[in-house]
């Protein structure tokens, strides 16, 4: 029996060395100097910056494939005579942190493994569901193996950043209704100032101390409302496939997340910004009556275009939560450079930081068109409401599907927009910014 170990030794240095790395990028990137809200850096800072990253990143590949090394050897110590791998990694707990997709969470059901049991010979009717924001905060990061036979168990590869979608920009809430009654603000005046205590008898003047005199009163503001109903809508699609599918789990998993639910989800970004209402569908906000518009300054470049529609938003009183534009706008934002050749903007998106532009969290998305891009206060000027959260329904029910082996797979969701205050939002039109 063949045995391999890793020196512990190796590996604590290996991680002694990262943190050093670490350190030196976070001091470097310590010595950047921040000018009107954006970063302006050397080249020399720039090329030191990358250089400590990269080498970061190589030690942390090192790291990887020694804790690799180390599985492979727990695994050529096991007992002989035992499960296949495959047998034993489905039977034995993972080590570190694993992130389970919908695709894990489908399989490993009650209802799929009943339907399995039976040889799918029950006419199934599965349903998985999974609650949340986008169902890729919770995916990627776990993998299986044939089910016969040998194999050799390769180490996991590194965590991708995961998509960011329109509803991540959202807080959290949920309803149990199949619609929602609520007001629109249309109008506020704020009168609110301060108030003496006494005046004279015309309640301006100042108190004379005679009977006459009037306590203060308040002034009065005004709130326009309008009352509105906010349909809860359905996105889903469906597609048919052989049952055979269901018994290839390693397919069916990349099948749901990256067909079915991923397809909810690029729906749900477009119907978002560009759904138009009628009683029963989401009316987009782009088709929100009381949005502000702004339309860039060819003398801006495009990040300052932004600042400027950020202005318009705090004057009406509203701190922007989030921007969402299109990758190719994003790219321009990404790469502007100021005079000396320096990035701008785009630093802390470069090494893998949350997306931002102005303390802003961006979205990127191909439902927004290169020439527009919206900013708002997610939340507080218009909340997303989850009916049902998405999920994956199978069936052989359906037409003739028993009788010719045919399954049909649908994925969909229910969800409400509510945008109680438009004007807390600002639909932005690019103007190409002359040189």
């Amino acid at each position: 029996m063949a045995t391999a170990t890793v020196d512990k030794s190796f590996l604590k240095s290996l991680t002694a060395q990262l943190s050093e790395k670490s350190a030196e990028a976070e001091r470097i990137a310590g010595t950047f100097k921040e000018e009107n809200g954006a970063f302006v850096i050397s080249t020399e800072q720039r090329a030191a910056y990358v250089k400590a990253v990269r080498d970061a990143q190589e030690i942390k590949g090192l790291i990887d494939a020694a804790s690799g090394a180390e599985s492979i050897g727990n695994y050529l110590d096991a007992p002989e005579g035992g499960a296949p791998a495959a047998a034993q990694h489905y039977g034995a707990p993972q080590r570190g942190t694993e992130f389970k997709s919908l695709g894990d969470m489908f399989v490993e059901s009650e209802a799929y493994q009943r339907a399995a049991a039976s040889e799918f010979k029950d006419r199934p009717f599965i349903r998985a569901e999974m609650e949340g924001k986008s169902i890729f905060s919770l995916s990627a990061g776990t993998h299986t193996h044939q089910a016969l036979g040998t194999g050799q168990e390769l180490p996991l590869t590194e965590l991708q950043r995961r998509k960011m979608h329109i509803r991540d920009l959202f807080p959290k809430a949920k309803t149990k209704s199949a619609y929602l009654l609520g007001v629109r603000e249309t109008g506020w005046v704020n009168n609110a100032a301060q108030v003496k205590e006494r005046y004279a008898s015309d309640g301006v003047s100042p108190a004379t101390g005679a009977d006459s005199d009037v306590f203060g009163r308040a002034p009065r503001s005004k709130l326009t409302l309008e009352p509105v109903m906010y349909p809860v809508s359905e996105i889903s699609h469906l597609i048919d496939t052989h049952k055979n599918i269901l018994a290839d789990d390693a397919r069916l998993k990349t099948f749901i997340n990256t067909r079915m639910v991923e397809g909810v989800k690029f729906a749900e970004d477009y119907d978002l910004l560009h759904s138009v209402g009628d009683g029963q569908k989401l009316t987009g906000l782009f088709n929100v009556p009381g949005v502000q518009q702004y339309t860039g300054n060819a003398k801006d470049k495009y990040s300052v275009q932004i600042r400027r529609a950020i202005t318009k938003s705090l004057l009406a009183e509203y701190e922007p939560t989030g921007l969402v534009l299109s990758p190719t706008m994003w790219e321009h934002v990404e790469v502007e450079e100021d005079d000396t050749g320096a990035f701008r903007v785009a630093l802390q998106v470069a090494v893998g930081a949350v997306k931002q532009v102005w303390t802003v969290n961006v979205v990127q998305t191909t439902a927004m068109p290169d020439s527009r891009y919206l900013l708002g206060a997610f939340g507080m000027g218009a909340q997303l409401y989850d009916r049902e959260a998405v999920s994956v329904t199978i069936s052989s029910e359906n037409s003739d599907n028993f009788e010719r082996g045919v399954i049909t797979v649908r994925a969909d969701e229910r969800l409400a927009l509510e945008v109680p205050r438009p004007e807390s939002f600002v639909l932005g039109s690019w103007t190409e910014p002359t040189p």
